[in-house]
């Protein structure tokens, strides 16, 4: 809680200082991490944050989509999913899931079969990494303090989902052995 974001490197890490110890953030997994327990605390308790729309985001159906929506229509909305048919092969998506991105792929890949009530952990964590930022984004420093408190904030902030650290630390004892220094 009292280290210092020092910078961003190579668009990928983020270096913080604490002490006497650096530590190297993988951004991505951070982000993951933090996506993942929101997700994860919003389904469990039945609370999803869902972005409005000012104007519906449409997509064409197929015959088989159509019919497939109309059988899927109310659990899509249990889910934060608000769509109506705006002629007979168009669908207008009005409301989705905050923390999701690419709606119109999720409603096409639930449309297509995908389970809509799967909540398992790889289908969260699935999610989580699709919603998060990726290495290559640049940050400024005040979205890496952002990502910092939030990390923080995560009830297991070491790892992504997936097992991945999130953040490694190399103490000053560490770096003094590296250069022959003890």
């Amino acid at each position: 809680s009292n280290a210092r974001y020092v910078r961003q490197f190579i668009n990928k890490f983020l270096l913080i200082e604490t002490g006497n110890c650096l530590l190297i953030v993988d951004q991505h997994a951070a982000q993951e991490r933090i996506m993942f327990e929101k997700f994860k605390d919003q389904i469990e308790n039945r609370n999803i944050e869902v972005q409005p729309l000012l104007v519906p985001l449409t997509i064409g159906l197929t015959p088989t989509e159509r019919i497939a929506w109309e059988e899927m229509n109310l659990k899509m909305s249990a889910i934060g999913i608000e769509t109506s048919l705006f002629d007979d092969d168009t669908l207008a998506i009005q409301t989705h899931p905050l923390l999701l991105k690419s709606i119109d792929q999720v409603v096409r890949s639930l449309l297509g079969g995908d389970d809509v009530a799967r909540c398992d952990h790889l289908t969260i964590a699935k999610r989580a990494c699709k919603a998060s930022i990726v290495s290559g984004d640049k940050l400024e420093s005040t979205q890496a303090e952002f990502q910092r408190k939030q990390l923080l904030a995560c009830k297991d902030p070491f790892t992504c989902p997936h097992g991945r650290p999130t953040v490694i630390e190399l103490s000053e004892s560490f770096l003094d052995k590296q250069f022959l220094r003890t």
